[in-house]
């Protein structure tokens, strides 16, 4: 395959995740703002999210003051920030577009249709009273755009770069929303543990569709950072938890490599990543610092996807 394809692949799966990501992160704040403030530690929801989407130098560039209503039309609409769903969503259109004849007329389809009908939210007037459809109409396209890729694509080594960009972003997402829960939303240690601090945390499951699938797991025992920490970043069988998404990086770098016939790895780091996670434990990860462990992960997977640019889309 071309390099260009590969990467055009690899970013339309990897833009979409994000407009995800980003809709998941408005409904943390949107959900976590209904809450009634007890003033009990830092309660800027919306600022919170600027950081963790990593737009908050931009935004204050345009916007100068933090205020609900343009945090949400900078995240949603704003064409000057390259991250708004609006963006990520005609990023993802531009790039299948390129590669029409390597996925399916089920998938273009799906990822047009999408495009099209954020283009008829454009035209209204935006409402506050608006977001929860818009955060829905994002999920539900992602993911029926997702489930078309695993039921109509081939798995061929194209496949192979969609699943690619789809985790890379995911891993990267749910490092931040985590982060930013434990970190920015509340990081008076004296709070950790108590109903606000737990019921945050039962939010920050339902954004990511994991609530139920937390449940599951660990029964109908109350809600603690100590099992989400496990579940969100240990779990290999939650499908948004940081292992499990590293483990899928590793095995399509696998396959990768495979279907080349390519000798040695494509990425040392992802391996020694994918083993560290393996034995780490949730006191592990406490005695280095939530904060800094999620860092050092985020910068680890920014390392790796250089490992895949260098070996797949820089080239012939």
């Amino acid at each position: 395959m071309l390099s260009r394809t590969a990467e055009n692949l690899y970013w339309t799966a990897r833009y979409l995740e994000r407009a995800d990501s980003i809709a998941r992160l408005l409904e943390v704040a949107y959900r976590i703002s209904l809450i009634p403030n007890t003033q009990e530690g830092y309660n800027n929801e919306w600022e919170s999210i600027l950081a963790t989407s990593g737009t908050k130098e931009d935004y204050l560039s345009s916007y100068k003051e933090i205020k609900k209503d343009k945090i949400e039309y900078f995240l949603i609409f704003d064409d000057r920030n390259s991250s708004s769903i609006k963006n990520c969503i005609n990023k993802a259109r531009e790039n299948i577009k390129m590669v029409r004849t390597g996925v399916t007329l089920e998938v273009w389809n799906a990822v047009n249709s999408f495009f099209h009908s954020f283009e008829e939210l454009i035209k209204r007037k935006y409402y506050s009273k608006d977001l929860p459809e818009i955060i829905d109409l994002v999920k539900r396209n992602v993911n029926l755009i997702k489930g078309t890729i695993i039921n109509t694509q081939l798995l061929n080594d194209g496949f192979d770069f969609l699943i690619l960009g789809n985790y890379f972003e995911r891993a990267d997402f749910t490092a931040r929303i985590i982060d930013v829960k434990y970190f920015i939303l509340l990081p008076s240690t004296s709070l950790i543990g108590k109903q606000v601090d737990n019921f945050q945390w039962s939010l920050m499951l339902r954004s990511v569709s994991s609530y139920r699938a937390f449940k599951w797991a660990y029964g109908n025992s109350e809600i603690d950072y100590i099992k989400i920490i496990d579940f969100l970043i240990l779990n290999d069988k939650c499908p948004r938890s940081l292992y499990f998404s590293v483990e899928k990086i590793n095995f399509h770098f696998n396959r990768l490599k495979k279907n080349y016939k390519q000798a040695g790895s494509i990425s040392p780091k992802i391996e020694n990543l994918f083993k560290k996670l393996r034995k780490l434990s949730v006191n592990d990860i406490l005695e280095e610092g939530l904060h800094d462990f999620l860092i050092n992960f985020i910068e680890d997977i920014a390392d790796v996807y250089q490992d895949l640019e260098r070996k797949y889309f820089i080239g012939t």
